[in-house]
């Protein structure tokens, strides 16, 4: 892959208290990949290259070589304010509002061969893409208020528009579509900040999906050959609160507490069949999700102590026939510790949590582990160099899946990565000052 990215920008005051910006940005790319294919059946030595030809799968070999330049073209217009930092004779600059809109100017080609099919197609696409912000703040900074609303569209890609039939898979069939259109999405949020003695924060947003790309899929019961197809699906969305607050408890601070909590409803959907069916049809699946994370923590001098916990409800429920409602709650809680030696500068560390989780169909996911984690580092050479060694999960417990619902249903994720190790890290901090003229 090859490619390259210009900006140029220009910026003015358009009059008073305005400020214009318009920029300019070029994007090139080229891409080439391809895959030749050989009849599964045949075995092929050394010896017989020359008789690949013979063994090609050409209706499923293609050679694919796609350029894509894209100039946007972005204009802002904006209005700044201005509030001063509470016992401080320090202003802060903000930017008060913003309108902006971003005109993608898109151009596509795409030249494909595989078996019979040697084709050059193109793709213009041209889009307004607009946005919208305002904030206002106190002039002590205390009271903060911000909103922004966005809306954006992206071409469908090229390569999902092509007239194909991949059947490299004997029974899987892939598809293009060439009636498929481009995605559209509406971003609007807010948010208020309170930076006084307790700080906290309330904020809401939501993201409507007018229109994404599914896989659709089809059953052929003589052949048993599914088919797949990306089409469109319309009117998924996503909406999210949260309110996150901390304080001091005693008047030394040497006390805080802070919590964290949000609320989220996700309307998702996919193309799905149902067992019986041999067409998908488009399906919706409605999860609400109750989360709150929080702690106390006592940190004077070398020591810090923190009781932490954390909670997260989920209901789902789905419009399939054998669509099992889920309510499942996952949670964690424990205790940290981290302590330095003031002569001898070695810093000891240990926390352990309790991980559960609850209400899920398979026994082997409703599990408690708990997991113990512990390090120690020590430095030298005046805090230069810091020697650490840390132990994650001593006691074997943590598990590599993760549970999650989407339009289809139910999956289940594997993750490759280390549940447990011993690592040692060495690091060497040096500075150096130019020479004075």
């Amino acid at each position: 892959m090859t490619w390259g990215y210009a900006y140029v920008e220009f910026n003015t005051k358009l009059f008073e208290g305005v400020d214009m910006k318009l920029g300019e940005s070029l994007h090139l790319s080229r891409t080439e990949s391809h895959d030749y294919l050989y009849h599964p059946d045949t075995l092929v030595l050394a010896s017989q290259i020359d008789a690949l030809s013979a063994v090609t799968d050409f209706n499923n070999s293609y050679d694919s070589r796609t350029n894509i330049t894209e100039n946007t073209v972005n204009l802002s217009l904006s209005g700044n304010g201005n509030y001063k930092i509470p016992n401080s004779p320090v202003t802060v600059d903000y930017q008060r509002w913003s309108l902006g809109i971003s005109v993608p100017i898109r151009h596509e080609s795409l030249d494909y061969q595989r078996g019979s099919l040697d084709t050059l197609a193109t793709q213009n696409t041209l889009f307004v893409n607009t946005s919208a912000a305002f904030r206002n703040a106190s002039k002590d900074g205390i009271h903060d208020f911000r909103v922004n609303v966005s809306h954006t569209r992206r071409g469908a890609f090229l390569s999902d528009r092509i007239t194909y039939r991949d059947d490299s898979q004997p029974l899987i069939v892939k598809l293009g579509n060439p009636d498929l259109k481009s995605t559209v999405t509406s971003n609007v949020g807010m948010d208020y900040y309170n930076k006084g003695v307790n700080q906290w924060h309330a904020g809401l947003a939501a993201d409507f999906y007018h229109r994404q790309t599914a896989q659709s899929v089809s059953y052929n019961t003589e052949t048993g050959v599914y088919t797949y197809q990306p089409k469109n699906v319309k009117g998924a969305y996503r909406l999210n609160a949260k309110f996150d607050i901390s304080r001091a408890i005693d008047k030394n601070r040497f006390w805080t507490w802070q919590m964290n909590a949000d609320a989220g409803y996700i309307h998702s959907l996919d193309h799905t069949m149902l067992d019986g069916e041999t067409e998908s049809h488009v399906n919706a699946v409605n999860t609400l999700t109750l989360h709150d994370n929080a702690y106390v923590q006592f940190n004077k001098g070398a020591l810090n102590i923190r009781a932490a916990g954390d909670v997260r409800w989920r209901h789902s429920e789905g419009k399939m026939q054998d669509f099992e409602t889920l309510n499942a709650v996952d949670f964690h809680y424990g205790l940290s510790a981290r302590y330095t030696i003031p002569k001898l500068k070695t810093t000891l560390s240990v926390d352990g949590k309790m991980y559960s989780r609850r209400g899920y169909g398979s026994a082997d996911l409703n599990t408690d582990d708990f997991v113990l984690n512990a390090s120690l580092s020590q430095s030298f050479l005046k805090g230069k160099l810091i020697a650490r060694i840390e132990a994650f999960d001593l006691l074997h417990q943590l598990s590599n899946t993760q549970y999650e619902v989407n339009a289809q249903g139910r999956t289940e994720t594997w993750f490759r990565s280390l549940p447990n190790y011993i690592m040692t890290h060495v690091v060497f901090h040096f500075n150096k000052n130019p020479k004075r003229k």
